[in-house]
């Protein structure tokens, strides 16, 4: 056996007792100051390995002088191969993050414990890491890219909150974001250092800033700090507001401050209050006073000012950006963005917005990201006359790789240069930009600001000048699952399927089904999307690429564990061959996942089995999620429930038929512990869209109000989404059936 806790073992002392023979003190460095939170301890009988923290970063670093922790993955004996990868990025990161933060680890050993049962993805506790298997256990023969990034997300994560939450803690929960944020910012600085092929700067916005945008956009969302009086609230407060919103505004003020400055701030923070407390305004006043002495921001103008108007209030602004054609004057004009343009208050929020633009003649590359001029609270409108550097034939972009937290809307003239020039070159347009440009399109025409026809119309430059980057072809399928839900048992269910293949046949025959040698990792990840696409709106091709390579599977039942599909692939073809096939898949499945050792493969037949359109097998495996000593585990339960909800119309509405009937049994299953939102909002409320649902998901709570823990606020998001889709249903749908209807599609075979 072996002990584990936040500092080194000094010495191991064995009992003098009799009745103690055997046993041993183990003694351990006196600690150095911390939050009672990320005190750790372990007794385990794991194997482990010793990762080198000798890289270096680069030549004119102080590097010489900073830590050298001994740096160690410990893991099941049967299971410490896979943590090779994380030992190896580990080290990596935690040097980048010293010379990041100008600032050594002050810890004489770092820990990371791969732990089998985990009620969390992660613990950051100080120099002894907790991580879920699932996100540090890394095997090629079965852990596809998509596990791999994930490991590395998370490990840069934890290492991210070695300086903030645990050199510098937040005095009180009320500034979690302090921690989270900034340790979900930083994760993707880590990870694009020691996997730069991924684009990971790039994926942020995808990752972070569109999803949470769905979230911010509701009336129930929250401020980032927010007052916290009770326990239930801690845990509330847990959610894509503080990580998510958190990180999005710490990389606006990363481009608004410029780097250097950014940099030199947090490095400040950080040494005034090691090993200490502090509160948002702390960091403001630390950012200040480099951007006054740099000359990055006004001096009559302070970082708390600016800042409070994004934390301190909930939501985002929309820019509503009108032109004068013909004089070149440019109006911006900032509103608060809602959904259905409805608001259950008076109160007028308005924000400090940083203005960057774009024209052919100005800024073309895309690389000028501090802001052109601000907006302030107190302006209801901006003009500029932009004379000189636009003229009436050319289109006008703002917010530079969606660095600032907002939308934009222009006018239609504006969208339709916009929508040519993405028909002609799309590249003249950043790759981020053209991804947010069609997140905000379809999101601006769901809230009625503006015409489905427009924004639909601009989403047909896909196929037609072949776009091939990842990130515009997934904004496009996030913002398809909304249309999806909405359309699903509707008569224009057909025609969306027609349009959604018109879209994608090219790139299904253009990447192929099976990977090929030279594809990047984005390459693969835009297959596999496309794939996914393809084979559940019906697919005959994608549909039996994926039956016959399971059947070939389950063919070699003498080779336990050969499996001859693809890594990257086998989300898809399970879940298809489940989805079309019958309980002998389903079976055939669940048993490869009491083999397999692998945390990511389990996960993904997990995953698969939630597939399978039997009402009988999906009510089953429902009942086996909250049921003690079934093949689920319980931190495996929630996950469950959620793809169960998210993987079909039958899954949702079983679901949420489970939910209503069963909740006293779920709730005293999982205890005070529960965290609904990601069921209930992101599988359940997105689905549904009836004044029927709507009465449903009102009396769900009204029976069982006091009874969600700190889950009422998710149930309080899932009515308002609920209401939402039904305004998006009376408002809207008619009008996407009938350009679906008259736009024809070919060529989809």
């Amino acid at each position: 056996m072996t002990t584990l806790s936040n500092m080194n073992l000094v010495k191991t002392v064995p009992f003098d007792e009799e009745d103690m023979r055997g046993w041993v003190w183990d003694h351990y460095a006196k600690s150095l100051p911390m939050s009672t939170y990320v005190v750790g301890f372990a007794v385990t009988d794991f194997a482990h390995i010793v990762s080198s923290c000798n890289s270096t970063l680069s030549s004119s670093s102080s590097l010489m002088t900073m830590s050298q922790p001994k740096f160690s993955i410990w893991a099941r004996p049967d299971a410490i191969n896979q943590t090779k990868y994380a030992g190896n990025i580990g080290p990596r990161i935690l040097r980048y993050f010293e010379e990041y933060f100008g600032i050594k680890f002050p810890l004489p050993k770092q820990d990371m414990i791969g732990v089998p049962d985990h009620r969390f993805s992660a613990m950051e506790n100080w120099g002894m890491i907790t991580y879920r298997e699932l996100v540090i256990f890394y095997d090629p023969d079965y852990s596809s890219d998509s596990d791999k990034r994930r490991i590395a997300d998370v490990v840069s994560h934890e290492l991210g909150h070695q300086w903030f939450g645990n050199l510098v803690t937040p005095a009180w929960w009320s500034d979690l974001w302090l921690k989270e944020g900034f340790a979900s910012y930083v994760q993707y600085l880590g990870v694009n250092y020691v996997e730069p092929d991924w684009k990971m700067l790039d994926l942020f916005v995808l990752n972070e800033v569109q999803k949470v945008f769905q979230l911010d956009a509701l009336n129930n969302s929250h401020p980032i700090s927010i007052p916290v009086n009770h326990p239930d609230e801690i845990n509330r407060i847990f959610d894509d507001i503080s990580y998510s919103k958190g990180c999005s505004i710490i990389r606006m003020m990363d481009h608004f401050l410029t780097s250097k400055t950014f940099k030199q701030g947090v490095t400040n923070y950080l040494n005034k209050w090691k090993f200490n407390n502090t509160e948002q305004n702390d960091l403001w006043e630390s950012l200040t006073q480099v951007a006054h002495q740099d000359g990055t921001l006004d001096p009559n103008l302070t970082v708390g000012q600016i800042m409070d108007t994004w934390t301190l209030q909930k939501g985002f602004p929309v820019i509503h950006v009108k032109r004068n054609y013909e004089t070149g004057c440019v109006c911006f004009l900032q509103s608060k963005f809602s959904l259905t343009n409805e608001t259950t208050t008076t109160e007028e929020y308005r924000w400090y917005i940083p203005i960057s633009y774009t024209t052919p003649e100005f800024n073309s590359d895309f690389t000028l990201t501090v802001p052109q001029f601000w907006i302030l609270p107190n302006e209801t409108s901006v003009k500029k006359n932009l004379t000189g550097f636009l003229d009436e034939s050319d289109w006008f972009i703002v917010n530079i790789q969606t660095t600032g937290y907002y939308r934009v809307n222009y006018d239609t003239q504006n969208w339709i240069l916009i929508t040519t020039q993405l028909q002609l070159e799309p590249e003249e347009i950043h790759t981020v930009n053209r991804a947010q440009l069609i997140d905000d399109v379809m999101t601006l025409s769901r809230a009625s600001l503006l015409t489905y026809d427009l924004a639909l119309n601009l989403t047909l430059y896909l196929p037609n000048t072949n776009e091939m980057e990842y990130l515009p072809w997934q904004s496009y399928f996030n913002n398809l699952k909304h249309l999806s839900y909405m359309l699903q048992n509707c008569p224009a269910y057909s025609n969306f399927k027609e349009y959604v293949l018109s879209q994608l046949i090219s790139e299904y025959n253009r990447l192929g089904f099976l990977e090929r040698e030279f594809d990047s990792v984005l390459e693969k990840s835009h297959r596999v999307h496309i794939l996914k696409w393809a084979c559940n709106i019906g697919h005959i091709d994608c549909i039996q690429n994926s039956v016959d390579l399971f059947a070939n599977w389950m063919s070699n039942r003498s080779k336990k564990f050969q499996n001859i599909i693809p890594v990257n692939l086998r989300s898809i073809v399970y879940c298809t061959a489940i989805r079309n096939g019958s309980t002998e898949e389903w079976e055939f499945a669940k048993n490869k996942y009491l083999q397999v050792n692998v945390a990511s493969e389990k996960d993904r037949i997990l995953t698969a089995l939630a597939c399978s359109q039997n009402e009988t097998i999906l009510t089953s495996y429902l009942n086996a999620a909250v049921t003690p000593n079934t093949f689920v585990r319980k931190q495996d339960s929630r996950n469950v429930l959620q793809r169960i909800a998210s993987s079909s119309d039958i899954g949702k509405r079983l679901t949420f038929q489970f939910l209503q009937k069963e909740w006293p049994r779920i709730r005293l299953y999982f205890g005070a512990g529960l965290s609904i939102a990601k069921v209930i909002n992101g599988a359940i409320a997105v689905r549904l869209k009836s004044e029927s649902d709507l009465k449903d998901i009102e009396n769900f709570k009204m029976k069982y109000s006091g009874e969600f823990g700190f889950g009422e606020r998710a149930v309080d998001e899932a009515i308002e989404i609920v209401r939402t889709n039904v305004h998006w249903m009376k408002n809207s749908y008619q009008t996407v059936a009938n350009w679906l209807k008259k736009t024809r599609f070919t060529g989809t075979e």
